[in-house]
């Protein structure tokens, strides 16, 4: 990018970095993270086809600024369920359950406002390897330590190995679940007069909510051995 090409403020730039950064996601998230830089820069309405290589320098860069965005809006969700959900001052006993309630409604929160944001995530699972694994942690660990940190007031007992990998598998179960729900929809109704299987929000959520429950709750003395 030349001098005569750059933003005339800082103003300016700001807002054609939202814009790549808004763009990528929905490509990224909808189309897979293979989508080029030049299509993401031209969707984006950015006609400096060096824009991003100026403001992210690859698409690690970029793909970095799209994690820092949704972890931006999904951290503060988690950390005020937490407080709200998993305080115990009321004389309740803080369950395993609760934590599941946390993990799985601050996700569904931020599918609900970015449905292209939580399938990029499950892509950055399972198209970017070992980069889109280390960029999931560096912005979004804050939130996953917090909630191990929960799991292990709930279960001293647990084997802190086995808490990391069972936390590990309800993220990754909650993430491809709020992407993949749509495949219910898709299987042979249980009830009579219906043409597929149906549930309401609430019996999803819920039953979502037991199975991530179940998953982080069973003890697993093996996990704690080499």
């Amino acid at each position: 990018m030349t001098e005569a090409d750059k933003p005339k403020d800082k103003e300016e730039g700001a807002d054609v970095q939202k814009r790549l950064i808004r763009t990528a996601i929905d490509q990224y998230g909808h189309r897979g993270t293979q989508v080029s830089l030049r299509a993401i820069q031209r969707e984006a309405g950015v006609l400096n086809e060096a824009a991003i290589r100026y403001y992210f320098g690859s698409k690690d860069g970029l793909l970095d600024a799209c994690m820092a965005s949704l972890a931006a809006r999904f951290i503060p969700v988690a950390e005020r369920m937490i407080a709200q959900s998993l305080a115990d001052g009321d004389g309740q006993k803080v369950t395993v359950r609760d934590v599941a309630v946390v993990l799985v409604g601050a996700f569904y929160t931020l599918q609900l406002s970015d449905a292209a944001g939580i399938k990029l995530i499950a892509r950055m699972i399972r198209e970017e390897g070992k980069t889109g694994q280390d960029l999931l942690v560096k912005h979004f660990g804050k939130a996953i330590w917090m909630l191990e940190a929960e799991l292990q007031k709930v279960m001293p007992e647990k084997p802190l190995k086995a808490i990391r990998l069972h936390m590990f598998l309800a993220i990754n179960n909650t993430v491809n679940g709020l992407v993949d729900q749509e495949l219910l929809w898709r299987l042979p109704p249980v009830e009579e007069g219906k043409e597929h299987y149906c549930l309401s929000e609430s019996e999803l959520a819920f039953g979502f909510i037991d199975y991530i429950t179940a998953g982080m709750g069973v003890a697993s003395p093996r996990a704690g051995k080499s």
